[in-house]
């Protein structure tokens, strides 16, 4: 990728030094840019496009949200890694960076080593720098006459969900935003929902979704029954199942695809123990094909309808993309248009099942 452009925002002399560093150390000829104030960063952007921006979540002007905003608004498709020194606010911060489209967040390293500091940046600016250069592989394999419609083999107005699940990764919590709040209070069916992330950001999530939403929301308990009109969430950290008597189980088996909890394993839990037969899915941006065996596995056992996130507003399109080059995706939608097509279904409901 040699047209590479990343923008670090950072006051801190030291980690404007590593980061830049790290980032040579990964692509030797990638323009990076570094400012030290947020209204610096405004201007920038204003003016300039970016792949990735690299926030300093203390950084002085207007604060993280602003920024973060103004990223979105200005220069949507760049990556946004946010980080930040050791505090025990950092789960609540990252978990409302997340919401904002933030794509990743980062602890800085503070060892006392500057070698040490300087290794974890390489490899987190590696792993970043690869998803990104992956997605525009991606995107640049993609036609622009994707295909957005409804397959045929399954009509619309003849399909009653009883169920919905939802698979997201990165740029997942930013999509949910526009989908989870904007539900209505008595949604007839259990909503299941698989989002990769650490284990200490799910419960911020959980607990920042259910405040905007007028449906419930909450991070998932082994053994409870689901109840219509709830969001249950996987922890992270741990598989959650479907199992007997339409029961959750949670499980930290081995990582499926390099992830636990994986939309994979929940999604074949469905097809084999559902009591229903009619399974809603939507795919939401992430990394990898997470979900799209599964779905594989749904298609086979049940009525299954399943919607795509579309490329373009995508942060990474790759679990979309895997369903929809599968042919599994009947639908592919931009993000504004999913939650208005999740409501226009006709459910089959029960209060509890």
């Amino acid at each position: 990728m040699d047209d590479l452009r990343i923008l670090i925002a950072d006051s801190s002399t030291l980690y404007k030094q590593m980061f830049p560093g790290a980032i040579k150390e990964v692509v030797k000829d990638a323009s990076v840019t570094s400012v030290a104030s947020s209204d610096a960063a405004h201007k920038i952007i204003k003016q300039q496009d970016f792949d990735i921006v690299i926030i300093d979540a203390e950084l002085p002007g207007d604060g993280l949200s602003e920024l973060i905003k103004v990223i979105i608004k200005d220069i949507p498709k760049a990556f946004v890694l946010v980080t930040a020194r050791p505090s025990q606010f950092n789960e609540k911060l990252f978990s409302e960076a997340l919401s904002l489209g933030a794509a990743e967040c980062m602890i800085k390293p503070v060892y006392d080593s500057y070698g040490a500091n300087f290794n974890i940046i390489t490899t987190k600016m590696r792993e970043v720098i690869r998803q990104v250069q992956t997605d525009r592989a991606d995107k640049d394999s993609i036609t622009k006459s994707e295909p957005i419609g409804i397959n045929e083999e399954v009509k619309h107005d003849e399909f009653t969900p009883e169920i919905v699940l939802i698979a997201a990764s990165t740029g997942g919590p930013f999509a949910l935003e526009s989908i989870i709040p904007k539900l209505s209070k008595d949604f007839p069916v259990p909503i299941l929902l698989v989002q990769h992330m650490p284990a200490s950001f799910t419960e911020n999530m959980a607990h920042n979704l259910n405040n905007k939403s007028q449906i419930n929301v909450k991070v998932a308990e082994h053994r409870e029954d689901l109840t219509s009109g709830t969001v249950y969430i996987a922890p992270g950290g741990t598989h959650m199942k479907l199992g007997a008597k339409n029961k959750i189980r949670l499980d930290d088996s081995p990582p499926i695809h390099g992830v636990r909890p994986a939309a994979d394993v929940l999604f074949e839990s469905v097809a084999e123990h559902f009591k229903g037969s009619k399974v809603l899915v939507i795919v939401l941006t992430g990394m990898g094909s997470d979900g799209k065996d599964g779905l594989v596995a749904l298609k086979d056992k049940k009525d299954c309808f399943c919607l795509a996130q579309s490329e373009r507003t995508c942060v990474v399109y790759g679990m979309p993309r895997a369903v929809v080059e599968e042919g599994l995706a009947d639908k592919v939608l931009d993000i504004e248009m999913i939650m208005p097509e999740i409501e226009s279904f006709e459910y089959q409901s029960e209060k509890s099942l």
